[in-house]
C-alpha cells in the first residue's frame, strides 16, 4: 500500500468520470475517482456504510454534503456536513479501523459521491 502522501497525489489525477457504480442497498453512485480511493485505501466499508445510513436516514438526504473522514492510533470517524462551515448532520465513530489517510474530504451531490477534483 502506497503512503498518505502518494495515495492523495495519484487521487488528484481524478478530475472527472467515465463510469458511475452503484452501492448495493442504496439509492446512491459513486464515481471512478471514489473507485480510484476504495481500491487504494481498501475502503469498501466506507462507501457501503454512507449510502446504507444516507438511504435509510431521511435528514440526511441533501443535494449537497460534505464528507469527512478522520484517523487517528487506528479510531476512525466520519462527519457528514452540508458545507464546510456548518457544524455536523451526523457523526459515526469506529473502534477501529485501517484506513491510511488521516485526513481525507469528498462531496455527495445529487446522491452521487464523488472527490473535489471530480466536482
Amino acid at each position: 500500500m502506497n503512503n498518505e502522501t502518494q495515495i492523495i497525489n495519484e487521487l488528484k489525477h481524478n478530475t472527472g468520470t467515465e463510469h458511475y457504480f452503484k452501492i448495493p442497498f442504496s439509492d446512491l453512485v459513486y464515481t471512478d475517482g471514489i473507485n480510484d480511493l476504495i481500491n487504494r485505501c481498501g475502503s469498501w466499508w466506507l462507501i457501503s456504510d454512507l449510502g446504507i445510513e444516507i438511504s435509510q436516514n431521511p435528514k440526511l438526504q441533501k443535494p449537497f454534503l460534505l464528507v469527512r473522514v478522520e484517523v487517528k492510533d487506528g479510531k476512525g470517524k466520519i462527519t457528514l456536513r452540508e458545507d464546510s462551515n456548518l457544524k455536523p448532520i451526523f457523526t459515526k465513530d469506529y473502534e477501529y479501523t485501517d484506513f491510511p489517510l488521516s485526513k481525507f474530504e469528498f462531496y455527495i451531490c445529487d446522491k452521487v459521491i464523488l472527490l473535489k477534483e471530480e466536482y
